[in-house]
């Protein structure tokens, strides 16, 4: 056996060895508790309590970290009616840390005689019946008019894209909100007062110069041409 055949079999015996190492490995994080989850980290929630999280989560203490399905428990998390989107992320050697992103309120839609609450998606994600009593931070919204509400209505995601984007100063003013189709959007604020808006597009121009124009007499405004405002 020549030097040159002894040396690619002893690099042979070292590659088989390091995959032998590996599999191994691997096996003992997968079926063995030595990574396995120990603790789980909730961040991101501000309404919804941990504890619902983690019981919708359902990992069991203990189970190896390899074995989590990770999309499935943000699936399952993610379908808390108050969540937006969820991420799960395992943190090695113990731990599992679910990151939340909350639903915002941004518009009341009265229904007949329940509130619905939708968020900047238009996603009606509470609901109270006639009766029921709607918190007082959710009954100040403002109410939003339109025909279709829901999340695949063309005017509702421009009427709340709308509200979303509204600096503090307007959004403490702002009543109620009308939208006919995605480019007719009026609102309406203290005091009696309209703002014929548009559409969706160019949000802080629009409102850099309704706060211009709000400094005058007026009751109706239009600032859906923000480089030409009017009132009367």
């Amino acid at each position: 056996m020549t030097g040159r055949t002894r040396s690619r079999r002893r690099g042979l015996i070292w590659t088989v060895l390091a995959v032998v190492v590996v599999v191994a490995g691997s096996l003992v994080a997968y079926y063995t508790p030595l990574m396995s989850v120990r603790t789980t980290e909730v961040s991101g929630n501000r309404v919804v309590p941990e504890s619902r999280i983690l019981t919708v989560a359902d990992v069991a203490s203990g189970t190896p970290l390899l074995q989590v399905d990770t999309a499935a428990v943000a699936r399952r998390v993610a379908a808390i009616e108050s969540v937006e989107s969820a991420r799960v992320q395992r943190s090695y050697p113990s731990a599992l840390t679910i990151t939340v992103v909350e639903r915002r309120p941004v518009v009341r839609v009265i229904d007949g005689r329940n509130t619905r609450i939708l968020d900047r998606l238009g996603v009606a994600y509470l609901t109270y019946a006639d009766g029921e009593k709607v918190p007082a931070q959710l009954a100040s919204l403002p109410r939003l008019t339109t025909a279709h509400p829901g999340p695949t209505d063309p005017t509702t995601k421009a009427a709340v894209s709308v509200v979303a984007g509204l600096p503090v100063y307007l959004s403490r003013k702002l009543l109620s909100v009308n939208a006919t189709s995605p480019v007719d959007i009026e609102l309406t604020l203290t005091g009696d007062r309209r703002v014929i808006w548009g559409d969706s597009e160019r949000g802080d121009d629009k409102a850099r110069a309704l706060k211009n124009l709000l400094t005058r007499s007026g009751t109706l405004y239009n600032v859906s041409s923000p480089d030409f405002p009017a009132f009367t």
